[in-house]
């Protein structure tokens, strides 16, 4: 999409902006009065409604098209998130021989492959991927 790169553009001198904005104390002083205090967040029978689904849309060098959605119970930025991060822990603990031959720096789903899609299906994540 043409507004891809002023989206990405946005996002980064917001997030440079919250980064140098917490590395000076005067802006520091203000944030620490808005940004939430260490251990707060949504209680837990709050996090235990929540729930989300992810769509991504993508299109290949020769141009075919493909979406992929990733659903799951839980809040996404507490509960879901520790499924995640465990699922990923424990498949290079336990699964490391089944795991794809990459190296290098690597993404989730490039280092852990289908061991992982495995893991979050029968933790409760539906994930599909469908060409468009």
């Amino acid at each position: 999409s043409v507004v891809s790169p002023v989206i990405a553009g946005g996002v980064a001198v917001g997030l440079g902006a919250l980064v140098a904005g917490l590395a000076l104390p005067p802006t520091r002083f203000l944030l620490d009065k808005v940004l939430p205090a260490p251990g707060e967040g949504p209680s837990e029978s709050t996090q235990k409604k929540g729930h989300f689904t992810l769509d991504v849309f993508t299109t290949t060098t020769t141009g075919t098209r493909y979406t992929s959605r990733v659903k799951a119970k839980g809040d996404p930025g507490y509960s879901a998130t520790a499924v995640m991060l465990g699922e990923s822990a424990l498949s290079l603990a336990k699964d490391h021989k089944d795991l794809p031959a990459a190296t290098g720096v690597l993404t989730p789903s490039t280092a852990l492959g289908d061991v992982l899609v495995e893991r979050l299906r029968k933790a409760g994540f539906e994930i599909s991927a469908r060409k468009l």
